[in-house]
């Protein structure tokens, strides 16, 4: 920032905002969370039921207990009702004028405890009965959706807004912040300082006669979002900076180039760092992409929390799991200066690598430096939070024309960044600063260049364990120096599950062999590691099936696909494994259509209370022979599962998940790593995910950046755009964040 710049952010510092946002962001989060446990209240009977209990029973009991002058204790607002009301405030020009026409006055949240943190709701409860004899307090999925709701003299008729359809625009948002990020306390509170900086945008534009279209990042809309669910604080907030109440138009979702969500965001991109002299986009913070397709609209109930617990046998105790931890970094290279007169500014560009080996990113890429392009560039990726990145600023020969003896690159000079500035425990997840060259080759000795860098990162979190399955044949020499102990007498090929660095962690067999009481043969699933002396026993087959040791669960060779794709489930006191044929939830593939769904592919769903919808745990890709485990405790059982995917033999001599799969047809070996990630300067591709497909080639759009993953597949950097053109919108808006706007000014 320079002096001025730094005037400005100040100042935007200096707003007052009347309620605690961090605190109460994260409040926010865990109540969205909890709705989101509760997706029958996002469309259909059960959300018109909601609305109803909203219109009829909430709302007039609302005005009841803030018309008295001291109330004993808070009131407990039952979760359904919570949730229309919180898509009501959501609309605060709206909401303002609906309780005004009703009641005279805002009805406020100043009192209200969320059921979900409330540590009793007797009182509530009683309340609640005695004036809706006949109404549950709280809505249950099983609860009847019928019109039955108490309809009194009090009922809000006075309420105009379209609920229903603001509920279904607030729903994606939930999938949109459910991230670590957002939990993270530095990270919040570099939001709410962000946050500030967008009202003072506002602000500035109406004190300039602009009302531009204004469009937040996600980390910003999540503290719009949470200021404004503080009904008077907002309005007073509002009132004070602007002198009217600032709107939240959310109805706006075309992402598409060149649409209005799309200039206002390159807009606000171009004014946030024109004015700050700091980057808008920012790591976690940028549209995830559109939600995955559900595995199933029908939650499954657990009573008791979800233990984590799938023993298959002694070989769990073996297991030496490498755990490697992994951030999103975005990086962007944003200007340079005091290069030699001799060297053209566009000639120059950084290579980035890492110092430290890393099991995500090997060879780097190259960035553009933005103040030469007049574009704003840079590259998102995935990385171990260790080492230091290496920024080596290249002389492009070819720009020298003719001249030149050479059109090899010529390095400038470099410089070290240590990722402990960004990922470290008191870092904001973030910097921008200018660095000293250190400069090399023909130029060394030459003035001093610096490169203004800017970076941001998400929170470190542990990375997905990745094993290759690779045959060993008892010919081979490896199989040769195996321990005697394991050379039994029936010993067949030996499948190694191994990590990418070549460290192997288990290898698996199908072996037989005569019972003891008679001559019938015993098939059974054995594992060797490098600290067993034996092998270990992890399932035995009977009955058409393959039993899991120390365990009630088994998979069946008689798979029967059902209508929803489920091939096999495993059943649990707390939770539940369901397997389904192809890429699913965070697994799905959005690159292309030919990938909609992955006939290679099986996940493993896991229901639990915490997930009554499913979250992906774990995928094989039975054509690369790899799989993916998202949750430890999970490792050898889906090893164990995946092997027998691969090997085991049913009766009719096929194997045995080829009896559910659909027919594959031809398609190119998918990329096993995690690539890079793409960013694309406006709403339409302010997303995570990668630039080009790095099976079938299909470009995600916008320029792109080649970086080289671990495993030696092409994969891809990312990209910004940013166009600099200013939207000519006649009102504002929130479009990279939840689809809408900050809408018009409006005075109460």
């Amino acid at each position: 920032m320079d002096a001025e710049q730094e005037s400005r952010w100040a100042a935007a510092q200096a707003i007052g905002v009347g309620e605690d946002l961090v605190p109460a962001a994260l409040r926010h989060l865990e109540f969205l969370a909890a709705v989101d446990r509760r997706r029958w209240l996002y469309d259909g009977p059960p959300l018109h039921r909601a609305i109803r209990r909203y219109k009829a029973c909430w709302i007039p009991l609302l005005a009841k207990h803030t018309d008295a002058a001291v109330a004993d204790e808070p009131l407990v607002v039952p979760l359904d009702c919570e949730w229309i009301w919180h898509c009501h405030r959501l609309n605060p020009t709206q909401y303002i004028k609906d309780c005004k026409r009703s009641y005279g006055r805002i009805l406020d949240s100043k009192n209200v405890k969320s059921s979900i943190q409330a540590k009793s709701k007797d009182r509530s409860e009683k309340v609640w009965t005695e004036l809706y004899p006949g109404e549950p307090f709280e809505l249950e999925y099983t609860s009847p959706s019928d019109d039955s709701v108490y309809v009194g003299d009090g009922t809000a008729g006075g309420i105009s807004y379209d609920l229903v359809s603001a509920v279904k625009r607030q729903s994606s948002f939930v999938y949109q912040v459910g991230t670590p990020n957002m939990h993270d306390r530095h990270f919040l509170e570099d939001a709410l300082a962000r946050y500030k900086g967008f009202l003072y945008l506002i602000k500035m534009n109406q004190e300039k006669g602009m009302n531009l279209f204004r469009v937040p990042t996600y980390d910003v809309d999540l503290m719009w979002h949470t200021h404004q669910l503080n009904s008077v604080a907002y309005c007073n907030d509002m009132l004070c900076l602007l002198g009217r109440v600032l709107e939240h138009d959310d109805t706006d979702d075309d992402r598409a180039e060149g649409k209005k969500l799309d200039t206002g965001f390159s807009g606000t991109t171009e004014q946030f760092e024109n004015c700050f002299g700091v980057r808008y986009w920012k790591a976690g913070a940028m549209y995830r992409g559109s939600l995955p397709s559900p595995v199933t609209s029908v939650p499954q109930i657990f009573s008791g929390e979800d233990d984590s617990v799938f023993g298959v046998g002694e070989a769990e105790k073996h297991l030496t799991i490498l755990e490697t931890n992994v951030v999103e970094l975005y990086l962007q290279i944003v200007d340079i200066k005091n290069l030699p007169s001799a060297i053209p500014g566009k000639s120059v560009y950084v290579w980035y690598t890492k110092t430290k080996p890393d099991a995500f990113i090997r060879d780097g890429g190259r960035l553009d430096i933005s103040s030469k392009t007049g574009k704003s560039i840079g590259a998102g990726f995935q990385c171990e939070p260790t080492g230091e990145i290496i920024l080596t600023v290249m002389v492009d020969q070819a720009c020298f024309g003719a001249s030149s003896s050479s059109n090899k690159p010529e390095p400038l000079g470099k410089v070290s960044i240590s990722l402990q500035e960004v990922t470290g425990h008191d870092s904001k997840l973030s910097f921008e600063r200018w660095f000293e060259l250190k400069t090399c080759g023909a130029y060394a000795g030459s003035s001093p260049v610096t490169l203004r860098v800017a970076a941001s990162c998400t929170v470190p979190r542990q990375a997905p364990q990745v094993l290759s399955m690779v045959n060993v044949k008892p010919c081979s020499l490896k199989a040769c120096l195996l321990p005697h102990s394991i050379k039994d007498q029936n010993m067949s090929s030996w499948t190694r599950f191994v990590y990418d660095c070549g460290t192997e962690l288990i290898r698996l067999q199908i072996r037989e062999h005569k019972a003891k009481s008679g001559m019938a043969l015993v098939r059974e699933l054995v594992g060797v590691t490098k600290s067993s002396k034996q092998p270990l026993q992890l399932a035995q087959f009977t009955e058409n099936k393959w039993s899991f040791n120390n365990s009630n669960s088994s998979i069946t060779l008689d798979l029967k696909p059902s209508k929803d794709g489920c091939i096999n489930e495993l059943k649990y006191d707390s939770k539940l494994i369901r397997l389904y044929r192809g890429r699913r939830l965070a697994y799905e593939l959005k690159c292309c259509s030919q990938h909609a769904e992955d006939t290679a592919a099986v996940t493993a769903v896991k229901f639990s209370a915490e997930h009554p919808y499913g979250k992906a745990v774990a995928l094989v890709d039975t054509e690369s022979e790899f799989i993916m485990v998202d949750e430890d405790w999970f490792l050898l059982p889906w090893i164990a599962i995946s092997f027998l995917f691969l090997n085991s033999i049913g009766k009719d001599g096929a194997k045995l998940i080829e009896g559910a799969m659909v027919q594959k047809g031809e398609r190119a070996k998918p990329d096993t790593t995690v690539a890079p990630e793409m960013v694309k300067g406006g709403a339409a591709g302010a997303t995570a995910g990668p630039t080009q497909c790095g099976a079938c080639g299909t470009a995600g759009g916008g320029d792109m950046v080649m970086a080289s993953d671990k495993a030696g597949h092409a994969s891809y950097g990312s990209s910004v755009t940013a166009s600099g053109k200013v939207a000519d919108s006649k009102c504002g808006g929130c479009g990279s964040g939840c689809g809408g706007g900050c809408g018009v000014l409006w005075s109460p």
